[in-house]
Order: C-alpha cells, then sequence, then structure tokens
C-alpha cells in the first residue's frame, strides 16, 4: 500500500511540474526584415523578442516556420534559456517566399513538449497592414545603424534608383545595435550597409564579425565616423583600408564640398578622424585632407567595398541641408560603382556598347519633382524574379536530368486503362454470368479498381526505381593572397524511396536552405503555401539540417553557402604583350580536367593539371570582352521604365552551360560582379574545373552514386613580363 501511495504522489508531482509548464505565458513579437524590407526567397533577418513570468530557468527551443518558395517550407530552430528576468532576443535568419502566407511560431520545452504555439499572416491583402514588405531587384536597400542624421532618412522621399532593370525605389531601413544580425546571411538583402557613428560599445563581436564576413563576400559598407571612437579591437579594425589617428579641426575645401554635392562657397571647420592609408589599400575614390591623412576613401576589400568618412556631415551646418539628397546620391553612389563628375553627378555610361567593360548595376538619383517621385516605385503586389534566381532555375534543370525523373511514356497509361477497359467490361461479365453470380458486379468491379491502383502506384515505383544519386555544382572563390575564400553548393538529391534522410560530414559554418523552381513573374494574391518541410538547427554562425525529405517522385534540391579556409590551387600569371605564362600548383586530391585565364581584353585556356602537381603553360591571348549584353525584356507591362539591356559577367567557351549559370545564381552573383570589376584594376581571374570531384557532404547510412562539377575561380595581379 505505500509503494502504491508513493507512486501516485510521483506521478501527480510530475503531471503538476508539467501543468506549471503549459501554464506560462509567452509573449512573442517577431521583427522581420530591415524595418519590414526584404528580398523575396532571399535570406532575411528575423529577430524575435521572447517574454515570460517564470520563477525558474526555462530551457526551450523556438521554432519559426514559413515557405520560402513556391515548394519548401523553411523550418528555423533555436535554442534558448528563459531566466527569472523573463526576456531574451533571439537573432535568427531565415527566407520567406513572396507571397508568404501563414509563419508559425512554436516554442517546445527540453522534451520536445509544444509549450506555445501561434500562426500569424504575413501577407495580408492591404499593404500597409503586412509585416514583409518585398524589395524588386531594381529597388535599392539601405541598411543603417547608429544615428541617421544629415537627411539620411529623407532618401525615399527625394531619391530614387536607376538600373538596367528599370526604375525603382530607394529604401531605408533601420536597425537599433540590440536587433543588427548576428550572422553575416542578415545582411544578404542589403545593398548598402551605413555605419553611422553608432556606440561601438553596444555592437557585440558577433555582430561586427558578421558583417565583416558580408562585406568579405560581396557586401559594401559606409562607415561614418564621429564622436564614439572606433576600438583598436573592433573586428571591423582589420576590415578598413585606414589607420585613424587622433582627431583634429580640419576645413573642408570648397571643391570637395562641390563634388559632393553641396554648396562650395559655405565651406566649415569639423573635427575629423585623420585616415591614413594601409598598404594592401587599393583606393578607388579618395578626398586628401590638407594637414595630411585623407577625408574620405573607397577600397575594395575581398569581394566587397568599404568606405569611410572621417566626420560627421551634420558638422557642416544648416547651410547645407537643402542638399543632403544631393549629398548622400554622391556618396552611395560611388558605393555601388558610380563615377562621378566635378559636381558630384553620375557620368553616364555605354551599357550596351561592344567594348563597354564595368558594370553599374544601379544608381542613386535626386528626385525634386511630384512627377519624378511617381517614376520611382514598384507595386508590392507583383514581384519578377531576379537574374540570379533566373540563373538558378537553369542550375536546376541540370539538377533535375535523371534517367528517373523523365516522364513517363503515353503508352504505359494507354496499356493500363486498356486493360482496366477490357477486365471492368465484357471480362467481367463473361466470367460473372458464366457463374451465375451477375449480381456481384458491384463487388468485383470495386476489387478490380482497388487492384489497378495498387498495381499503378507500385508499377511506377518500379519504372522509377534505381539506385540512389546526388547531382551536385559547387563554387569556390577566392583573390590571391588575401586569405580566406567562400563556397556555394547547389545539390540535387534523388532517392526511389519516400523518407526523412540525415545528412553527415558539414562543416560547422554552412548555411543551407532549400531552392526550387521559380516562375519568373509572382502576383501577390497567388499566396505560396509550400508543403515541403526542411527542419533546420540555427546555432553559432550556421543553419544546418536535421533531416531532410526526399520523395519519389522529385528531386530534393539544396543551396549551401560557406565560408572556405582556401581554394584547392594556387597560381601565378606572367602578361607579355598578346602572350601569358600561367603556373598553376594543383592541391587537390583531384586532378584539375581545364582551366581558362580570363583579362580584360582577351582569354586563354590551359590544362589539365594532375593532382598535387605544379603545371606551366604559355599560351597566346585570344581577345574577348568579358560582358555580354541580356537582351530579355524586364518587363513587358512598363516597357517606358525599361533602361539599357543589363551586362552580365561572360566566360570563355569551355566554361559554358551549367558552369555559366552557376557563376550568376543566388550565392555567386555578387562575387561574380566583384571579380569582373576587379579586371578593370588589371587582375586576371583564373577558373578551373575538377575531375570527379567529391560530394560535398554525405547522407547517412545511404549507398549513392554522385556527379559532381566542381569549380574553382581566384582573381590574382598579374605580373608584367618581358
Amino acid at each position: 500500500m505505500f509503494r502504491i501511495v508513493v507512486a501516485f504522489l510521483l506521478v501527480l508531482a510530475c503531471t503538476g511540474g508539467a501543468s506549471g509548464a503549459r501554464d506560462i505565458e509567452f509573449s512573442i513579437n517577431p521583427f522581420c526584415g530591415w524595418d519590414g524590407y526584404f528580398r523575396p526567397m532571399e535570406w532575411t533577418p528575423v529577430e524575435v523578442d521572447i517574454h515570460a513570468d517564470v520563477s525558474e530557468p526555462f530551457g526551450g527551443t523556438f521554432i519559426l516556420s514559413a515557405p520560402q518558395d513556391g515548394l519548401n517550407r523553411l523550418n528555423v530552430m533555436r535554442s534558448f534559456v528563459l531566466t527569472p528576468e523573463g526576456s531574451q532576443t533571439l537573432p535568427l535568419v531565415t527566407k520567406f517566399a513572396f507571397g508568404t502566407g501563414r509563419c508559425t511560431q512554436e516554442i517546445r520545452d527540453q522534451r520536445g513538449r509544444t509549450q506555445w504555439e501561434q500562426t500569424i499572416n504575413m501577407w495580408d491583402l492591404t499593404s500597409a497592414s503586412r509585416l514583409l514588405r518585398p524589395i524588386q531587384e531594381q529597388d535599392l536597400l539601405i541598411g543603417v545603424i547608429g544615428q541617421p542624421r544629415f537627411g539620411l532618412l529623407r532618401l525615399p522621399r527625394e531619391t530614387a534608383c536607376r538600373s538596367d532593370r528599370g526604375s525603382g525605389s530607394v529604401c531605408v531601413g533601420r536597425k537599433v545595435p540590440l536587433r543588427v544580425p548576428w550572422d553575416w546571411t542578415g545582411f544578404a538583402s542589403l545593398d548598402v550597409l551605413v555605419l553611422y557613428d553608432p556606440d561601438w560599445s553596444l555592437l557585440r563581436p558577433e555582430q561586427l564579425q558578421a558583417m565583416t564576413e558580408w562585406v568579405s563576400n560581396g557586401g559594401t559598407l559606409f562607415v561614418i565616423l564621429g564622436r564614439h571612437p572606433l576600438p583598436p579591437d573592433n573586428a571591423l579594425v582589420r576590415l578598413l583600408p585606414f589607420d585613424t589617428g587622433q582627431p583634429r579641426q580640419t576645413e573642408v575645401p570648397g571643391e570637395v564640398l562641390t563634388g559632393w554635392g553641396l554648396m562650395a562657397e559655405a565651406e566649415q571647420t569639423v573635427t575629423a578622424w585623420p585616415l591614413f592609408a594601409r598598404p594592401d589599400a587599393s583606393l578607388i575614390e579618395s578626398v586628401r585632407a590638407e594637414a595630411g591623412g585623407y577625408l574620405y576613401g573607397l577600397s575594395y576589400r575581398g569581394f566587397g567595398r568599404v568606405a569611410v568618412m572621417a566626420f560627421d556631415p551634420a558638422e557642416l551646418g544648416e547651410a547645407h541641408t537643402a542638399r543632403t539628397a544631393e549629398f548622400w546620391a554622391a556618396h552611395i553612389g560611388l558605393c555601388l560603382g558610380d563615377q562621378l563628375d566635378a559636381r558630384g553627378r553620375p557620368v553616364p555610361q555605354d551599357l550596351s556598347g561592344p567594348g563597354a567593360t564595368g558594370l553599374r548595376r544601379k544608381s542613386i538619383v535626386v528626385v525634386r519633382t511630384e512627377e519624378e517621385e511617381q517614376q520611382g516605385g514598384n507595386p508590392n503586389n507583383y514581384y519578377r524574379i531576379s537574374i540570379a534566381q533566373k540563373a538558378s532555375n537553369q542550375v536546376m534543370e541540370h539538377l533535375y536530368e535523371l534517367a528517373e525523373m523523365r516522364p513517363l511514356s503515353i503508352w504505359w497509361v494507354v496499356l493500363t486503362l486498356t486493360a482496366l477497359a477490357i477486365i471492368l467490361g465484357p471480362l467481367d461479365y463473361l466470367v460473372l454470368k458464366r457463374l451465375d453470380r451477375l449480381p456481384y458486379t458491384w463487388l468485383t468491379s470495386t476489387a478490380w479498381i482497388v487492384l489497378f491502383t495498387l498495381g499503378a502506384y507500385y508499377g511506377v515505383q518500379a519504372l522509377r526505381g534505381g539506385r540512389m544519386q546526388m547531382r551536385a555544382v559547387s563554387v569556390l572563390d577566392g583573390i590571391a593572397n588575401a586569405g580566406g575564400a567562400w563556397g556555394t553548393y547547389y545539390c540535387g538529391i534523388y532517392s526511389p524511396r519516400s523518407a526523412d534522410y540525415r545528412l553527415e560530414g558539414l562543416d560547422e559554418r554552412q548555411w543551407w536552405s532549400g531552392v526550387a523552381p521559380s516562375r519568373e513573374e509572382m502576383w501577390g494574391h497567388q499566396q505560396t503555401t509550400a508543403m515541403r518541410q526542411i527542419h533546420c538547427a540555427q546555432e553559432d554562425g550556421a543553419n544546418l539540417p536535421v533531416s531532410v525529405p526526399i520523395n519519389i517522385w522529385t528531386v530534393q534540391s539544396l543551396l549551401t553557402e560557406t565560408p572556405v579556409e582556401k581554394l584547392p590551387f594556387m597560381v601565378s600569371v606572367e602578361r607579355a604583350e598578346d602572350r601569358c605564362t600561367i603556373e598553376i600548383t594543383n592541391t587537390s586530391d583531384h586532378p584539375i580536367r581545364v582551366g581558362s585565364v580570363l583579362l580584360k581584353d582577351g582569354y586563354a585556356d590551359f590544362g589539365p593539371v594532375e593532382a598535387h602537381a605544379t603545371a606551366s603553360f604559355e599560351r597566346r591571348m585570344r581577345p574577348f570582352n568579358p560582358w555580354v549584353a541580356d537582351r530579355t525584356r524586364v518587363n513587358s507591362r512598363r516597357p517606358a521604365e525599361e533602361g539599357p539591356p543589363r551586362l552580365i559577367p561572360q566566360y570563355p567557351t569551355s566554361f559554358q552551360g551549367v558552369a555559366t549559370d552557376t557563376f550568376l545564381a543566388q550565392g555567386c552573383f555578387s562575387r561574380s560582379l566583384a571579380m569582373h570589376a576587379y579586371l578593370d584594376l588589371g587582375a586576371a581571374v583564373v577558373c578551373v574545373q575538377y575531375e570527379d570531384a567529391p560530394a560535398p557532404f554525405a547522407i547517412q547510412d545511404r549507398s549513392y552514386g554522385v556527379s559532381h562539377i566542381q569549380l574553382a575561380r581566384m582573381v590574382v595581379f598579374p605580373s608584367e613580363g618581358s
């Protein structure tokens, strides 16, 4: 009897504890994008505030689930612990589809039991009440951290974006230091990030490291120094192309003010931090100070750009406040690649001529009239995929090129239906009549239909059966002597059995997501409700899949982006008139099948190179234009807004097909633009393709075939030969 009482009390205590956990009242507030702005089907930051009144620490998992495209639903999981103070902010990054319907938020305890769940509508029919505001490719998104003074927040009303995709809007999204993303993917949707004299002590090392990685992967950063000194141990110090001195009084010359779009006659003395260029800084634009050093400078850092201003422009005084739009248009235009004249206005560029070199993707212009403002703006209920997303569709076509994924022959359908008609008709009738059991027709007909249905299902499964297969295309990009590199992997997995599969051999810094073919045009009333679930654990700067659903009827496509330690080859290039000498060392375990050296005015093919071998090649350069015009119509509904044809990077014939598509696809597009911009500085881009490269990851406890195309690109600066 005593044991029964003790057991009853233990069960009662456990039940009381469980009900107590369920009685916790959670208050969840999500903050999506940059003030709600996001780019559909691309990485978007989400900061989640969790509040609860708890008497003891509560450990659990927060799950954010939303459609990331028309096929996949991305479930992001992050662990957290609530202390008795009962408040915590979780920095997450996910992807939202255009027309995202319902988003689910869920909290589970450490035993996996659901303690709280809520579903919110992300896409209301009225734009004013939406949590997300889509950004078109031709729109300009500026992120701001710090104090947005000197008319920075007025840019959406006073400026517009012009590009070869047509007219767009200028959008400014602010974030306080508490809500700054902790991962580089949280900045991926930005065109420019402005650090306007932030309080550096409020930014965590993880946030600063995320900005550094984002710039090295192709981001653009504009740092404005003010009254907050930049600590020497700040992670951004290594990224900036300058060393800073002690603040001093400096007069800004009139010609400099004119170049910045301000009034030359209103000269002003400001307190500036003098900038001294580092030996490795390749300055694109700069403004020298009269007392030595620089007032402003712009330089390439990795695949991105970094601009630094030595003083707060708000110190220029009220005389210039009427022309703040011109000031920001000049500086943001420089960050985007504009060339300015003496008055700070963009220099017109010929993007369609046969000798065009370089690319101005976007430009910001000042609009003063109401008519000009109306030309900028795009409807929130319409979206056209970007050129990178269009190239991703082409890459996925390659991943789907499997014999098992080809449409079944129509003759199988004809044969099955004919056999069913014969059996249900004369054969069934004759047999039952001979047995004198015609009233049983309803029973035999049902049995034959069930039998044929099961036979059709398992028959198709047998026809689609075969060995499990993985197809992958990967691109590794780096800059010689810069340290570090970046990798993008497109993978397609086919299995003859529908199940959830686990991956292994993953790197701790990888960012995984699903990827699916997208329609070129989308409308807001067509809300996306993806059904395929992808579960990822987002911890310590990575988004790793817990399990991947694979269905026999389709191929599961995945996209992985990650920093890598180094490229699997080393190379040096020597240029002498119309010839070049290439010396390449293959440090990989697999041979290089073919390679190519691309310069501003020509190219040369070379290869092969055996594994762990060094080879030299001397080749004559062939004429080549590294830019090709994409004359695809941008939007047939608004032809008046179409600009000149877009120039996109072009590669030699040895890298045509899926290689070129991958270079322009999501995860690689910004680096490809940066590489071709390096060509104008005299650099060379060396591209190689490996033979029989291993798969970038493994599938746990499975046997499968692998077809992997591994590409690698490196930016090098050739030496001049005799």
